[in-house]
């Protein structure tokens, strides 16, 4: 009896550091991101409509490009966030910080989905 304890507790111990080395290594929260366009018409396509464009403004690309909305989309192995299908570039955003002033939230599915804007209506 005493042996069948000792195996589980070494399962547990296991368990638990694999779960701390996942959040050590930032895989436990997702972090929201932004793409980069070379065109409005691009960041249209990818939301359509140009009310979720946002000209660049902050000197880390050209001030004919666009940004669209912050939204939680996908990353590439090495943690870098991958652009959707008509952006150049795609980077990690601050938390809590928003597009053109708006406090909204997006999600981007998977393959081949759309991505969609809530307004948490302020």
């Amino acid at each position: 009896m005493r042996h069948t304890y000792a195996r589980k507790a070494r399962r547990r111990s296991a368990a638990i550091s694999l779960v701390l080395a996942g959040a050590v290594s930032g895989c436990g929260e997702p972090q929201p991101q932004r793409d980069v366009y070379a065109s409005l018409a691009d960041c249209t396509k990818d939301w359509n409509g140009p009310a979720q464009c946002e000209p660049v403004s902050d000197g880390r690309y050209s001030n004919s490009w666009y940004y669209g909305p912050n939204h939680y989309g996908t990353s590439w192995p090495s943690g870098r966030a991958k652009p959707s299908p008509n952006a150049i570039d795609a980077l990690h955003s601050p938390r809590g910080s928003s597009v053109a002033g708006s406090s909204s939230s997006t999600s981007r599915g998977g393959f081949g989905s759309t991505g969609h804007s809530f307004s948490s209506g302020g």
